[in-house]
């Protein structure tokens, strides 16, 4: 009898799946020293994100509209890489950078072409392994491992194993959700196509296939916005499949969705009411992107209330931000709008307990099908958030294959190991603190050779800002703040009213809880400063936001600087807002309506003359983004070098240096087409430095860098060392005056 070719691949963990969850869940457990075999059904990693799809990787910032919420880790790694690499978005060079990123880890196995059909089960619920068929090179490859994590989106693994789970819309008695249907129902959010047009420089004609939709028959010219500038994802709305079932309607599916492209296209080109004489089709996608499938039972179900909350979890794992985004089960057929959102007032907390099956003993999840009700997929749902999940997945199971343990008793009895973990591998998770015993500098004595004490934003690069709409400014105060100095300029006598806010939870840039107001007396033809008398000093270091009022007869003034901490705002809703065809919101944060996207890495000009909030100290308090402060020590406007020595009272034995420096995290920085990012290097990275050790009074220089771009250095060092001084030159920045970092660790 002749059979296909069999092989059995032994790992202590398998992640099916490989997109940006799985490639971010394979990476993080492999780094952690764990054997991984990542097993991917297609040709390329990336998943929607690759160039089969090209959907761009959303994450927490919403596309700027969160403030400091780009996420760090694996996927912030990807980020500040492929911009670098990639600034003009190419798909194709972003599928290489993926491939290379997995290829560099040597505990990674790679499969792809690789589509599992069974599994194997022991009688303790636990998967003994899984089966998949390698198309091309006709072989069946069976993976035994101890932990598995799907990654696969529609939750193909855990469907096999026999996991609980749900599809469609819960009905709202069942999490007390209002924007859940009153009854339960199977629909969930449709498949996506899309395309790229190309201008050639003369005449193209297009004859539209047999099968193309006409879509003047259809409610979509009336109900959908159509440009002949747009790409890509910006036809996100191009969705349908939600009344069918998204897995095993797919072919249906993805055949109705181009036949829409192409008459779209069509009406593009053909219509008359375009200029589109010159473009031409350069590129249609023929796998859909595929939205919502199953959702499996963990040991929490993530609910509306926990978004919009902002819920406060013990085990939390990552944070997410994009807003609770539900579009209609009929898509682009659909006679209102193309998507409800609900917007919370910052990130929220993702939760350990929605990452594993509470039915099957060796299974994680991340990415699409975690432990969440549909009302909360709607946000959960995008890439750099399933990333950020799948990071925390791939430490989970390297923890729970080192321990031989459940995935529940990581929640139950490892938690603090396991977030520390997670932590010093600069996961993307808030408020919880560095207490890594093993942290030597912890224990230091910190100096530096300077430390901003004014926050001044004056440039001498600025122009004047007539405050024909208010404006507005977040800034750091620690321990607190007396007055603040505003620069303005007005022709007529006039009043100007400031307000200021606290700004609620420390993850939160909003004007939450009124504090005080004052109106400033002008006189006619002013130009210089006016005092603000403040004096506020909260119970502990947070941000403090400052409105400015409409004022016609006033002008402030905005220099091209970047600060810091500082962020600045105007009173400018954003565009969505306007697109009653596309978008309903629900739940309206200040969020939308005090923006930053068009004054980016530009501030209002104002100062206060003491803070503590960018002290040296800072690089040891434990956290390592902006959290109720900026939590990084930064140096002034010196463009020259700095230094930050660690002191111990005894000798300590050094193996390992872990430095996280400044990237930004505001700065929304994205893969492919949503917007360009005018650098290809953060500006605030360090480019060059040098680390020393003490020895006999003498310094020896450890390692030096002239070429840095990345955030988080883990430098494990030739021999250990023995030394009770560390010193750290920060020579240059790649484009910042100031220099800063968040963190140092010592092993």
């Amino acid at each position: 009898m002749v059979t296909m070719l069999k092989r059995k691949v032994n790992s202590d963990i398998t992640v099916i799946g490989g997109g940006l969850a799985g490639i971010c869940g394979a990476i993080a457990a492999a780094r952690l020293g764990q054997k991984v075999s990542l097993v991917q059904n297609r040709g390329v990693l990336g998943g929607n994100s690759s160039s089969e799809v090209r959907v761009w990787v959303a994450g927490a910032t919403k596309h700027g509209v969160n403030r400091y919420a780009r996420e760090t880790g694996i996927m912030g790694e990807l980020f500040v890489e492929n911009q670098y690499r990639n600034p003009e978005g190419n798909p194709y060079l972003w599928d290489v950078l993926l491939m290379e990123k997995v290829k560099a880890e040597p505990n990674i196995q790679l499969f792809l072409n690789t589509e599992v059909t069974s599994i194997v089960m022991n009688q303790d619920k636990t998967i003994k392994s899984v089966t998949g068929f390698m198309s091309a090179s006709e072989t069946l490859l069976e993976f035994e491992s101890g932990y598995f994590i799907d990654c696969t989106g529609d939750g193909l693994i855990g469907f096999l194993a026999g996991a609980e789970f749900n599809i469609g819309r819960e009905s709202s008695n069942v999490y007390n959700e209002s924007l859940a249907p009153f009854e339960a129902d199977e629909d969930t959010l449709g498949s996506s196509l899309f395309f790229y047009t190309r201008n050639v420089g003369h005449p193209v004609k297009y004859i539209k296939p047999s099968f193309a939709k006409d879509i003047t028959e259809t409610s979509i010219v009336n109900n959908r916005i159509i440009r002949k500038e747009d790409n890509g994802c910006a036809y996100w709305w191009i969705e349908w499949g939600g009344e069918l079932d998204i897995v095993h309607d797919n072919e249906k599916i993805r055949d109705e969705l181009q036949s829409v492209v192409y008459g779209i296209w069509d009406y593009i080109k053909n219509s008359g009411k375009y200029d589109a004489d010159n473009l031409t089709l350069d590129w249609i996608g023929s796998v859909p992107g595929k939205r919502e499938y199953r959702r499996f039972k963990g040991g929490y179900v993530l609910k509306q209330q926990d978004i919009e909350e902002q819920t406060l979890f013990d085990d939390r794992i990552g944070f997410g931000g994009w807003s609770i985004d539900l579009h209609p089960a009929s898509g682009m057929y659909n006679d209102s709008v193309g998507a409800k959102h609900s917007v919370a007032d910052g990130v929220y907390h993702i939760p350990y307990r929605i990452l594993y099956s509470r039915d099957i003993n060796n299974l994680f999840f991340a990415g699409r099908d975690v432990s969440v009700s549909h009302v909360a997929f709607g946000t959960v749902r995008v890439m750099a958030t399933c990333a950020v999940m799948g990071q925390a997945a791939g430490t989970a199971a390297a923890l729970a294959n080192e321990k031989q343990i459940k995935p529940a008793a990581i929640y139950s009895n490892y938690l603090q190991e396991y977030q520390q973990t997670l932590l010093r591998e600069d996961g993307s998770v808030l408020g919880v603190k560095n207490e890594d015993l093993n942290d030597l500098a912890r224990k230091a004595e910190v100096t530096a050779s300077s430390a901003l004490k004014e926050i001044n934003t004056y440039a001498v690069d600025m122009d004047p800002y007539p405050l024909d709409k208010a404006v507005a400014f977040t800034l750091p105060v620690d321990p607190n703040i007396k007055e603040l100095k505003l620069l303005i300029s007005t022709a007529k006598a006039t009043e100007l009213k400031v307000t200021w806010y606290s700004t609620g939870k420390p993850q939160n840039y909003i004007p939450d809880s009124k504090i005080d107001e004052q109106t400033i007396e002008v006189e006619a033809n002013f130009m210089g400063w006016k005092t603000v008398n403040i004096d506020w000093q909260p119970e502990q270091p947070q941000n403090i936001f400052v409105i400015v009022e409409k004022n016609e007869n006033c002008s402030v003034y905005l220099g091209h600087q970047e600060f810091a901490g500082v962020l600045s705002y105007v009173n400018d809703p954003i565009q969505e807002l306007s697109q009653p065809e596309l978008h309903d919101y629900s739940r309206k944060s200040p969020l939308l309506y005090w923006t930053n996207q068009s004054i980016s890495r530009r501030n209002f000009v104002f100062k206060v003359e003491q803070t503590e909030a960018y002290s040296a100290e800072k690089i040891i308090n434990g956290y390592v983004r902006p959290y109720g402060g900026p939590n990084m020590w930064v140096t002034n406007f010196r463009n020259k070098p700095e230094e930050i020595q660690l002191t111990w009272t005894k000798p300590q034995h050094i193996k390992q240096i872990n430095l996280t420096f400044n990237d930004d995290v505001n700065e929304d920085i994205i893969n492919l087409h949503h917007h360009k990012t005018y650098f290809e290097q953060v500006p605030e990275l360090i480019k060059s430095y040098r680390v020393y050790y003490q020895s006999e009074d003498e310094w020896h220089l450890l390692w030096q860098t002239d070429s840095n771009r990345e955030r988080h250095i883990v430098q494990k060092l030739d021999q250990t060392i023995e030394t009770k001084k560390l010193k750290f030159e920060l020579l240059q920045t790649n484009g910042s005056q100031q220099i800063s970092l968040n963190e140092i660790r010592v092993y």
